[in-house]
């Protein structure tokens, strides 16, 4: 058998990031015996009513927003969280699942992001005042009984970044009363990762895993999303 996982995004071979993205795929097919295949999809052309029937078994976004399709990535997101497909954003993904949780669990209908509609009334992803592009920094694990803490196995972890945009900090009591919980931070108290505790893997995170991957120390995070998208298989 033949695990599949689809990776909602549109590759530009001109990314690093998504170049270090493919690498970090073929870091953990080491560690699995099972056969598993990863397919690049844009988001202008998956049709999430057929791609998780019999096909994929888990969604991972990509980085790299604006998508060319933002519309189709919201309903294919919206669609993987009903089903308990898992489900793993990286910096723009992570932006784009907060978007969606906002708009169908917090009734935020105007929810959007600051670089596509920046009129916006409610924008919940807005410019952060300092870009993390091309930075790093140390992150604390706030929530014990969490996946991530699960699958890191300590309080603190290294985040790396290629982004300028991230959660608007007045929409999180808002989220957090409707369900979202907030499992890592920066020194500065910004958040930097969340998950949903009722679903089986909906992990977001602004940091990017595979840019702290490796072929001796694959990324866990990366690993556990391709367990439980197994596991459901």
């Amino acid at each position: 058998m033949i695990y599949k996982i689809a990776i909602l995004g549109d590759f530009n071979p001109a990314y690093s990031t998504h170049h270090a993205l493919n690498d970090s795929i073929r870091q953990i097919k080491k560690i699995f015996e099972e056969e598993i295949q990863f397919d690049w999809i844009s988001s202008d052309t998956l049709n999430f009513k057929t791609a998780f029937n019999n096909m994929y078994c888990g969604l991972w976004i990509a980085p790299g927003s604006p998508y060319k399709d933002m519309e189709n990535v919201l309903s294919t997101i919206t669609y993987t969280r009903h089903n308990n497909i898992p489900t793993f954003g990286n910096c723009g993904g992570f932006q784009h699942m907060i978007i969606e949780f906002a708009r169908k669990l917090c009734g935020i209908t105007n929810a959007d992001h600051e670089e596509t509609n920046p009129n916006s009334t409610d924008l919940l992803i807005s410019k952060l005042s300092c870009s993390l592009v091309e930075q790093e920094e140390e992150l604390t694990i706030t929530d014990t009984n969490s996946i991530l803490f699960d699958t890191i196995k300590k309080e603190r972890l290294l985040g790396k970044y290629f982004c300028s945009y991230g959660i608007n900090s007045k929409y999180i009591d808002t989220l957090k009363s409707n369900g979202l919980k907030l499992t890592a931070i920066s020194a500065d108290g910004q958040v930097r990762a969340f998950e949903i505790e009722s679903h089986p893997f909906f992990v977001g995170t602004l940091f990017q895993p595979a840019l702290t991957s490796t072929f001796d120390m694959p990324n866990p995070l990366i690993v556990e999303f391709v367990k439980q998208s197994i596991h459901r298989k």
